[in-house]
């Protein structure tokens, strides 16, 4: 969650509605998606009933984010003692992520241990994990693949998100991070505010967030959440 009180001390109230748009724009892309792909009618019942449920989970997660927005209560929050298990928050971030993913024929493939706990409350895990994945499949090529996978290295549960696009200059790994900036190739509506905010997340819980080199030939984000 976002302080927005804080946000805008530190880089003037003009930022502050940006900000909040980007939070709300992934779940509401996804509630969006499955909504219409129901609507078009080419799908049976079972899936039309997952999709729906997928919805509903999304606008409600939603909705607890306006109520953290509302109660300032984001970036800068007081630590908070809750615990969720990443791979289940892993599985939720791929469901919302679907149909981002769909519209660019994007594959997502993950690899996980049966559970993962992590010290840090499930939305915030699902905030974090959705900008790096979004930003995988928007980033990476279109009719490409992004690989999410999740390990216990203790002290930490650790989430890796490849793409196979075209990676992040050396140069810049530290400064895609601060908020405003936006890695050189990205598309210009872009906000420059997602990395940071999963940095916010990542530190605050005592953890970190890193990039660098994939596999694949893009970029390669880590996710360290200290282990429940």
């Amino acid at each position: 969650m976002l302080d927005l009180e804080r946000l805008a001390n530190s880089i003037g109230e003009c930022a502050v509605l940006p900000t909040v748009g980007h939070e709300l724009r992934t779940p509401l892309t996804s509630i969006r998606g499955y909504i219409e792909t129901v609507l078009d009618g080419q799908i049976d019942p079972q899936t039309s009933r997952r999709f729906l449920e997928t919805a509903r989970r999304e606008a409600l997660r939603l909705g607890r984010l306006i109520d953290g927005m509302l109660e300032i209560s984001m970036l800068e929050r007081r630590p908070s003692l809750a615990q969720c298990d990443v791979v289940e928050q892993i599985r939720a971030t791929i469901d919302m992520i679907a149909p981002i993913a769909h519209k660019r024929d994007v594959t997502i493939r993950t690899r996980s241990p049966k559970r993962a706990v992590a010290r840090l409350d499930a939305d915030e895990c699902v905030h974090a994990l959705s900008n790096l994945v979004e930003n995988a499949v928007k980033h990476g090529s279109e009719h490409g693949t992004v690989k999410v996978a999740c390990r216990r290295a203790d002290p930490f549960v650790e989430v890796a998100v490849d793409d196979d696009g075209g990676g992040v200059d050396p140069a810049r790994r530290e400064a895609i991070f601060t908020l405003g900036v936006r890695g050189a190739g990205t598309d210009r509506t872009g906000s420059g505010i997602g990395l940071a905010v999963v940095k916010a997340i990542a530190e605050r819980a005592g953890g970190d967030v890193r990039v660098g080199s994939s596999s694949l030939g893009g970029a390669r984000f880590v996710l360290r959440l200290p282990a429940g």
